[in-house]
């Protein structure tokens, strides 16, 4: 297998911590990824001719409209948009909540589409956004349906780097179980209530879920399955219309 190209990943580097950091500096980009600022420099200006990045007026880059727009042409020739999104709608609609269909890829969590609450009190998370899948709760509902073995080598692997803050393997793996069985993934605190349910492919390739998020007062505990049961149905309807099992 051909190795990638250098230069381009450096490339490609910088646009994802755009995505991430932006508006950022020059010098504050080229220390966050540890490169030559030079180099940083000479890759924002090759992406701004280009339309990629663009300059604010205080002299720090961000995203450019070029991206924009070829994220509008990708998400037009997805099933994604035809499939998923009408089912996001109704979801919100039928709970009242916000909803979020949210994506697997590369190690974290994506939020692929939202449909916010039109209650005075909703939760919002930006579209765009990734996240790591440790603590998250439709990186659990996913990974609960990856190779098992795999997802608590990752795990081992994170914990070594970051372990503050994430979960024991003893613990995640009895957390995935239990996803397993219940067909479901919940997280509650003193001030929001998450539920996420997979959208299902063969096992081991689940790599979407779609997400229910509001403020804790608002939803009762006794609510939590008869809200489950909705997202799986629509779950449900989403893999058979893909040809998923």
């Amino acid at each position: 297998m051909s190795q990638p190209l250098g230069t381009l990943v450096k490339a490609i580097d910088v646009l994802d911590a755009l995505g991430e950091l932006a508006p950022i500096g020059v010098l504050e980009l080229a220390r966050q990824l540890k490169m030559d600022k030079s180099a940083v420099s000479r890759i924002l200006i090759t992406f701004r001719s280009r339309g990629y990045v663009r300059v604010m007026e205080d002299g720090r880059y961000d995203i450019g409209l070029r991206l924009f727009e070829l994220g509008h042409v990708i998400q037009e020739r997805m099933p994604f948009r035809d499939t998923i999104i009408p089912h996001v709608d109704a979801l919100a609609r039928e709970t009242g909540e916000t909803v979020f269909a949210v994506h697997y890829d590369q190690g974290e969590v994506a939020y692929l589409y939202d449909r916010v609450s039109t209650q005075d009190i909703r939760l919002g998370e930006r579209v765009g956004t990734r996240v790591s899948p440790w603590n998250h709760v439709a990186g659990k509902a996913i990974l609960a349906h990856h190779d098992e073995a795999n997802v608590l080598d990752a795990l081992s692997v994170a914990r070594r780097s970051q372990r503050k803050g994430l979960p024991t393997t003893d613990s995640f793996r009895r957390e995935l179980i239990k996803i397993r069985k219940q067909g479901y993934a919940t997280a509650r605190d003193t001030e929001k209530f998450l539920l996420a349910v997979p959208i299902l492919k063969e096992p081991g390739r689940v790599s979407a879920a779609l997400m229910l998020g509001g403020p804790a007062f608002r939803i009762a505990a006794s609510q939590e399955k008869s809200f489950a049961k909705i997202f799986i149905q629509h779950a449900n309807k989403i893999s058979n219309t893909l040809g998923w099992t």
